[in-house]
């Protein structure tokens, strides 16, 4: 039981080293898994109209008009991996669902005994369902809520939680396109790893978004968020991204975080075929390394 209890606290340690980015328990449910918000360094609060508003702010999935499919990979640090499933459906007049599933796993350690034989594998795993709602209360500020299970297995310990997102949308402008947005997460209970309970990681966003076409087919998206961890006692960051979009075909974007101590970068494109819509997003981790989102959506048009 000791020798138990030793490697989980081990892997524990680890597992808070890799995914932390605010010092609180339960991080997997701030990773963004998405290729085309994570380009933009996560500033989407305030942006809509596609599958990403079920992970940044539920209120924005008003403004999908069409149903849509997306299948995300994400290839994190620490041989760690991300897949990602969400969908959007339109009820009409009666608001517009989403769903998300998150799973992300470790590759599995391998355990062995006094004797230097393999007794086993040692896992390392979460999974996170996500079901969204929202419905334009007024016409130009739509509400959402997002209802989270999440289960999540450490070497032979597992604990299970539930959350609630709340958020806001305001549609400020039409020509330009102005949005604003704001969101609480992570509100919610968990069990616990034996006898250890992680703090659920209450955030809270704020942020604008600007949208508007420079010249014949060429648009230019800009978005600022501002974002609090309230489990922990430290100032907001600011995430500002940038979408350059031609003639509806090729997207180039970029972002930048500012991050308390550190500023963080990220790039990438997305290509448009009809129906089809492909992301791919670059974020650098200094000594951590590299990670890489791959994301395919897939609208039906009516």
């Amino acid at each position: 039981m000791k020798k138990n209890f030793f490697i989980f606290i081990l892997l524990l340690l680890l597992k808070t080293a890799i995914f932390s980015s605010g010092g609180v328990g339960n991080d997997f449910l701030r990773i963004n898994p998405n290729a085309k918000s994570s380009s933009m360094s996560n500033a989407y609060c305030a942006v809509s109209g596609d599958t990403n508003s079920i992970f940044f702010n539920p209120a924005g999935l008003s403004f999908v008009k069409n149903p849509i499919i997306s299948l995300t990979h994400f290839s994190s640090f620490g041989d760690t991996n991300y897949e990602y499933f969400s969908a959007v459906y339109s009820m009409g007049g009666f608001g517009v669902m989403g769903l998300g599933v998150l799973y992300n796993y470790t590759f599995a350690f391998v355990e062995y005994d006094e004797f230097g034989d393999e007794a086993g594998n040692i896992d390392n795993r979460d999974i996170t369902v996500t079901l969204s709602y929202s419905y334009p209360v007024i016409s130009f500020m739509p509400f959402g809520i997002n209802v989270k299970y999440f289960n999540s297995l450490l070497y032979k310990y597992t604990k299970t939680g539930f959350a609630v997102d709340f958020g806001a949308m305001i549609y400020i402008n039409k020509n330009p396109e102005i949005l604003g947005g704001f969101t609480v997460q992570n509100i919610g209970y968990q069990t616990a790893y034996i006898d250890i309970v992680d703090e659920m990681p209450v955030n809270i966003k704020a942020g604008m978004s600007f949208k508007t076409n420079i010249i014949n087919d060429i648009s230019i998206l800009i978005a600022i968020d501002t974002n609090r961890l309230v489990t922990k006692d430290e100032l907001p960051i600011l995430d500002i991204g940038c979408e350059l979009c031609f003639k509806k075909f090729l997207s180039l974007r970029s972002g930048i975080g500012l991050h308390h101590d550190a500023e963080r970068f990220s790039f990438g494109f997305g290509i448009n075929l009809a129906n089809v819509k492909f992301s791919y997003a670059f974020v650098p981790y200094d000594f951590l390394g590299d990670t890489h989102r791959i994301t395919l959506d897939i609208e039906f048009k009516k």
